[in-house]
């Protein structure tokens, strides 16, 4: 059991909260709570704080995780010194443990006021700020095909990569956009086949590829974009897919794998470069 005594109110009571006091200590602060009105206020600062900040810290867990960071672990580059140093500090549990409880207590309070609705906004879709304002339907219209189509066995594709010749002339004709399949095998990709879908109302041509390890990449383009150059590359993520897209001579092009994945800026220019 937690000794408190001789700390602040705060602190004591968080501990209070967590059922961290012996009977003693406990009947004090009980009887504290029957006869100071402040301290039954802050009580219940403390409860509707942790329950905030229990509900925030679950929704962090689920939000999307900047491919930045993402390729800095796939890379080795692990945890920065500063983080280190602070999750191995020497401050006493209880304190680090009430600093965040205080934190969303104030926050909690401030939901209250309008402030907090933009505060809580931001931080509830904390995503690359360029790459939501890239990021077009169809590709989430893509990412949802390529989640299903990826773990296929027997029907990865539609049509096989022995017909490549016939893929080029159906596809192109189907979405109108002329194209030649890379050889991405330098990149460690394997061809597999094509698929045709449909994003936006609009035909889009799907090449897919897969890599030594088993992991599913794929090229899609629809004709139309927005004016863009084609040198402009932009990086987004859903959940576990990775995407880089741009325009070139009027069409819409992504490449689409784990976000995991370390190279797929540079295989998006080897793409773009050939396709």
């Amino acid at each position: 059991m937690q000794q408190t005594k001789g700390l602040a109110l705060e602190v004591r009571l968080s501990a209070y909260i967590d059922g961290e006091l012996g009977e003693a200590e406990r009947s004090e602060l009980d009887a504290l709570l029957a006869r100071d009105d402040d301290a039954r206020t802050l009580l219940e600062k403390l409860k509707a704080g942790s329950a905030f900040g229990n509900r925030a810290f679950e929704d962090f867990l689920h939000d999307p995780v900047p491919l930045a960071l993402v390729r800095q672990i796939k890379q080795g580059g692990g945890i920065s010194p500063k983080l280190e140093r602070v999750t191995t500090s020497n401050h006493p549990k209880r304190s680090v443990r009430v600093l965040p409880r205080l934190v969303a207590a104030s926050v909690g309070l401030l939901l209250t006021g309008g402030v907090a609705g933009f505060i809580l906004g931001s931080m509830a879709n904390f995503v690359d700020p360029a790459a939501e304002t890239v990021a077009s339907p169809w590709i989430d219209e893509i990412a949802d095909y390529h989640r299903i189509y990826s773990r296929q066995k027997a029907h990865l594709v539609e049509v096989p990569a022995s017909q490549a010749s016939h893929i080029e002339t159906w596809l192109t004709s189907s979405v109108g956009v002329p194209f030649k399949i890379p050889d991405l095998t330098r990149k460690g990709l394997a061809f597999e086949g094509a698929r045709l879908l449909v994003a936006n109302g609009k035909p889009v041509a799907q090449l897919v590829y897969r890599d030594r390890e088993g992991e599913i990449f794929a090229i899609c383009f629809l004709r139309g974009g927005n004016g863009t150059q084609g040198n402009e590359f932009s990086e987004t993520i859903r959940g576990d897919l990775g995407f880089v897209s741009w325009q070139k001579e009027g069409s819409s092009f992504v490449v689409v794998g784990p976000s995991s994945a370390a190279g797929l800026q540079d295989l998006a220019h080897t793409v773009a470069a050939v396709i």
